[in-house]
């Protein structure tokens, strides 16, 4: 049952305070950015709205339209000096600025994003709330998986479970476990949204990847952010 995996609360102290508002957490990666003129946003938005209206931002924290995106491959954070989650071209004490520096250099040396297709997959909960992706063919799962070995190649990053990465768009972070009758509006809306998954088979094309910079979970940007 999904509900064993539900863990609200993991990303506070860390992404987020206990009141719903977001902390300070720097960092780097590469996503693929929606397109607020597309159908798969529109989706998204809906979705997202239809859960926040619902619940307090003291249980769930929703993530604004500028940062709604599926992550294509994931970069560093300046509060996870881990070896397992950084760059093995540089030392885990190496400055953000600098990892900044490296990575914008290195990704003119990345291979162009492939045409991508994803299908909605399901509503997955857990640290937060997703909407699962998957690849909608086998030839679309090689282009990407493909691309994320190429990116780790040149930037040197491969994270545990790179081979696994299970594809998704965040609608927003859990801040703390809902009560009984919250846990049945979650299961009414996973219910509902997986059923429609099903139904629709809804597919869109991946947006091309970015080179992103963010302060926190709320607003990733193009350009360089001062460190």
């Amino acid at each position: 049952m999904w509900q064993d995996d539900i863990c609200f609360g993991q990303s506070v102290g860390k992404k987020f305070n206990s009141d719903g508002s977001a902390r300070v957490f720097k960092g780097n990666t590469m996503i693929c950015l929606l397109d607020h003129d597309t159908e798969v946003f529109r989706r998204v938005v809906a979705e997202r709205d239809l859960i926040s209206s619902v619940f307090p931002v003291d249980v769930f924290s929703p993530l604004p339209d500028e940062s709604l995106h599926m992550t294509a491959i994931e970069g560093v954070c300046n509060d996870v000096r881990e070896k397992d989650y950084w760059t093995s071209l540089l030392t885990t004490d190496t400055p953000l600025v600098e990892v900044d520096d490296l990575f914008e250099d290195l990704w003119k040396k990345v291979p162009p994003f492939p045409p991508v297709k994803m299908r909605f997959d399901n509503l997955w909960i857990s640290s937060g709330i997703c909407i699962g992706l998957y690849p909608d063919s086998y030839s679309d799962d090689v282009l990407i998986r493909d691309w994320r070995d190429a990116v780790s190649s040149v930037m040197e990053l491969r994270f545990p479970g790179h081979d696994r990465y299970r594809f998704h768009i965040s609608l927003g972070y859990g801040i703390s476990m809902p009560d009984k009758e919250g846990m049945e509006k979650l299961d009414s809306f996973k219910k509902d949204f997986d059923e429609k998954c099903r139904k629709e088979g809804f597919v869109f094309t991946v947006p091309p990847a970015s080179m992103t910079y963010f302060d926190s979970m709320l607003f990733f940007s193009k350009e360089r952010l001062p460190r």
